[in-house]
């Protein structure tokens, strides 16, 4: 059961006369008609300085428009319909929809006709998501496998022919058993010697990469994820991505903790224990940057690259290849967080994606360490050396000669205090200082924003072009008689 739109575009040449703009829609709702081998009723029409729409019924709750955007030459035809099981429809599929496109092109004498396959709607689950630069894609979906909403997240497992099964957080592919490549990408395979190494996943829910990371030997892995729907779900229904590996969450060399990645990264800098390689396999990186996810995907790397050696990794996923901006952002933020770092990156395609994902590979440098202040930043301030003074001078061969002059020492002692005082005075300027920085630091940072193209609006465009003769700006001729449209 489902409400299907179809959707088809239509160029033909520019006019201003009504009376053309009027008898091509009358020309598409007949082909409509036609097509369908079924009476339809006109419901109404509206007319303004810039198109004509045409309302028509028909069968099975068929609802369509037909709107002219004369100005232009440009014509849209939507029709909407409910279509309770798959064979029962009024376009039965999408050469159906084809057919009734040429028709209409033809007697149009159109330049150029295009259907776009019927949306599926109103379904309780919806086969479409969206890519990373928000582009609609839509899945296969034999089956749901699981579904279940745990305190964090909304958990759904697919079945597809095309990638096997798929989980599914929130509206977002995250991984299916196709999908080797993202592990592979994400862990550098092969161009990186995990034998003997610590390493720490931060998410990683599916078990994917513990799974393939055990293979390479390393001395031991901790993954930390909070949602252990997650974990359920996938050594359920995705063995083939995650193997065995997560029915028991400790093993020789691993251990799974299902707990808060936040609570861990501050318990191992206590500690101060470092780790060879870190994965952030938790939240893709957003659009823009600014708002709760970016800051903390920010936070995230901040404490983590605080917990490698000189020469440790720290391998994430990113974002698709067409949100070129987020990925910028992306890697300006890693290399502000005051950890001294080399920033790389690599692309590949991954199939349930159904887009060329990135991948960033970041190591830590030699250096000190610096501290963000209003998104500069400063270097910590070492301890000032107090330079030890003597209370005498040196003679030429390397003795102290002791001042015997009493008045002169009094006048030292004096000299002493006077610095002592204005030592004070430094110090409350410095005190003066240090307030007015973190007075800054509460300031709101400015983010860099996407760009957007500014659009004309219908009133400037109202400015530029004339109303044509015997149309009000709003003519509507809803209340006439319904009018039929026959095969």
């Amino acid at each position: 059961m489902s409400v299907e739109s179809i959707l088809l575009d239509f160029q033909v040449t520019p006019t201003m006369d009504e009376s053309v703009y009027i008898r091509d829609v009358a020309s598409v709702a007949t082909c409509v008609a036609d097509s369908l081998r079924q009476d339809c009723m006109q419901q109404g029409c509206i007319s303004s300085g810039y198109s004509y729409a045409s309302i028509y019924s028909g069968p099975k709750d068929l609802l369509f428009t037909i709107k002219h955007y004369f100005r232009e030459g440009l014509i849209t035809l939507s029709l909407e319909y409910f279509k309770i099981t798959k064979d029962d429809g009024l376009l039965y599929d999408h050469e159906a929809v084809e057919r009734m496109c040429r028709l209409v092109k033809r007697n149009l004498d159109a330049a150029r006709g295009t259907a776009i396959p019927s949306i599926k709607r109103c379904q309780v689950r919806t086969p479409y998501l969206r890519t990373s630069d928000d582009r609609i894609v839509e899945y296969g979906w034999t089956r749901l496998l699981f579904s279940q909403r745990s305190a964090y997240q909304l958990v759904e497992i697919y079945g597809t022919m095309d990638f096997g099964n798929c989980l599914v957080l929130d509206g977002f592919i995250n991984l299916a058993e196709s999908d080797l490549a993202y592990t592979r990408n994400l862990m550098c395979h092969g161009k990186y010697d995990y034998k003997d190494k610590e390493v720490l996943i931060l998410g990683g829910g599916d078990g994917a990469l513990l799974y393939e990371l055990l293979k390479e030997k390393p001395k031991f892995v901790t993954m930390v994820d909070i949602d252990e729907v997650v974990i359920d779900a996938c050594k359920e229904h995705m063995r083939s991505a995650c193997g065995d590996v997560m029915d028991k969450y400790k093993g020789e060399n691993y251990e799974i903790i299902v707990d808060d990645a936040f609570k861990y990264l501050a318990k191992y800098a206590e500690e101060k224990k470092t780790f060879d390689v870190i994965f952030g396999d938790l939240t893709d990186i957003p659009i823009h940057a600014e708002g709760s996810t970016w800051e903390f995907v920010k936070a995230v790397i901040k404490s983590s690259l605080r917990l490698l050696p000189v020469g440790g990794k720290y391998f994430t996923h990113c974002i698709g290849v067409n949100a070129p901006q987020a990925i910028y952002n992306f890697e300006k933020m890693v290399q502000s967080l005051g950890v001294p770092v080399e920033v790389a990156q690599t692309q590949d395609h991954v199939p349930s994606f159904m887009e060329k994902w990135v991948w960033f590979q970041v190591t830590r440098l030699e250096g000190e360490i610096t501290e963000e202040v209003n998104d500069s930043i400063v270097e910590k301030e070492a301890e000032p050396q107090v330079p030890e003074v003597s209370s005498g001078t040196i003679d030429k061969e390397g003795k102290v000669e002791e001042k015997k002059v009493n008045g002169e020492e009094k006048k030292d002692k004096g000299e002493e205090k006077k610095v002592n005082g204005d030592e004070k005075k430094v110090n409350g300027d410095e005190k003066k200082v240090n307030g007015d920085a973190k007075k800054d630091d509460k300031k709101e940072r400015a983010s860099p924003d996407k760009k957007e193209e500014k659009k004309a609006g219908a009133k400037d465009l109202k400015d530029k072009l004339e109303t044509p003769k015997g149309l009000t700006k709003e003519k509507s001729n809803v209340d006439k008689k319904a009018k039929p449209t026959k095969k």
